[in-house]
């Protein structure tokens, strides 16, 4: 019949469009990107055109009888054309619809559609429809509310904080003055016509190696296959991973560096005046004024109960007139910004400039090796970190102290 031919060039060419985006979403996903705006917009037409072409099917169908093969096909390709009679032809693809509904729109309407028509005679739970029906509680799938919840830490404050410069290079110099003639560089002249001072020094550079650091999975393709989210849940975690090394990294690095001991009894006075003594030190020995302040959940709270002699919260959250910050530790310390990271463990406190620690990093693209044998994929994350503290105090032992420690006893 000519209704069935025409309606049969429909489905292909619907096809065709359904197979089109596919491509598309299976190319960005292989590639770990988001799709391009062209992709977007071929997408776009491609679901219009499909909406153009299942108006056209139902109306050309809908009152008129289809053959066997047509009306099978499109009552699987097109949900929106399920009839009254439809059924699924296996629990496979009744399993599938229900796996998949909340990610696939055209699973979610067939399933819907399906359950709305067979409510009057098939229950999901047999106990609880008419004593005539049957159930499917065993192909019925719990779908789980809400996004997976992930407790691991997330973020880099402190090196935020600190500043990550990126390089190209795995290996490079970083140069600095080094000048013993400082203090006398320029002085006074003595007659006038004399011959002014005159000092040299030296640019001497120190070798700079990036160290790489990642790791790698094997995941399941029929894992990555049957949930689409999984990929990016695969990843988003193993991300966590890198940045809480990276914090760490940062954490052992700052803790190499002058200590500052404030008085035992860790009153609020004696810890303001290892403040004031550890920003003093910070800026004897990078000659510029300390601008951040880190601390770990213990050194967060401690300064968050700190009160006057009167019991007034140093940090109260109305008020803040006679506190050394306003609110609370979030909203400064003493003027510095302050950085609260879960790598620090005790209630020790970091005190520093942009002139103590600097960050080097390369952040390297996700990895992916397909292992056909197993029907699997490797996965894996890497980035290139380095840590340079730059001399304070030239000599033998070259000192590198531009970050204060304060230890509470």
């Amino acid at each position: 019949m000519a209704v069935d031919s025409l309606v049969k060039r429909f489905i292909d060419e619907r096809d065709q469009k359904v197979a089109l985006i596919e491509t598309l979403a299976s190319t960005a996903e292989e590639e770990g990107r988001d799709l391009y705006t062209t992709d977007l917009e071929t997408i776009d037409n491609a679901r219009s055109r499909i909406r153009e072409l299942d108006s056209q099917i139902d109306k050309v169908s809908g009152d008129l009888e289809m053959a066997d093969s047509v009306r099978s096909r499109v009552r699987a390709l097109d949900p929106n054309i399920v009839s009254r009679d439809f059924t699924y032809r296996s629990a496979g693809e009744y399993l599938w619809d229900a796996i998949h509904r909340n990610e696939n729109q055209d699973a979610a309407t067939r399933f819907t559609k399906y359950h709305k028509r067979a409510a009057e005679h098939l229950g999901l739970d047999k106990a609880n429809t008419i004593a005539v029906a049957g159930g499917f509680n065993g192909l019925v799938v719990a779908s789980p509310q809400g996004a997976v919840l992930d407790p691991s830490p997330a973020g880099r404050p402190l090196l935020t904080a600190l500043g990550v410069t990126p390089v190209t290079s795995s290996t490079f110099t970083r140069p600095r003055i080094v000048d013993p003639n400082f203090d006398t560089g320029v002085a006074e002249q003595a007659q006038e016509k004399s011959e002014l001072t005159s000092k040299t020094w030296d640019i001497l550079g120190e070798p700079i190696t990036l160290s790489p650091v990642g790791g790698y999975i094997n995941v399941s393709e029929l894992l990555i296959e049957m949930i689409s989210s999984s990929l990016d849940m695969v990843i988003s975690h193993m991300n966590r991973r890198l940045e809480w090394y990276s914090e760490r990294a940062a954490v052992t690095e700052i803790g190499k560096t002058t200590e500052v001991i404030a008085a035992a009894d860790a009153t609020a006075a004696g810890i303001q005046a290892a403040i004031g003594a550890a920003s003093a030190a910070v800026f004897t020995n990078t000659r510029a004024l300390p601008t951040w302040l880190a601390m770990g959940p213990a050194g967060y709270g401690l300064l968050l109960g700190l009160t006057d002699l009167a019991g007034r919260p140093m940090f109260p959250a109305v008020g803040p007139s006679n506190a050394m910050g306003g609110g609370d530790p979030n909203n400064g310390v003493a003027g510095l910004r302050p950085v609260v990271t879960g790598a620090i463990n005790d209630d020790s406190l970091y005190m520093g400039n942009s002139a103590g620690i600097e960050v080097y990093e390369k952040r390297m693209p996700v990895l992916s090796a397909i292992e056909p044998a197993v029907f699997g994929r490797q996965i894996a994350v890497v980035t290139a970190l380095a840590f340079y503290s730059p001399i304070t105090q030239e000599g033998a032992t070259p000192e590198r102290n531009g970050v204060v420690k304060i230890t509470i006893p």
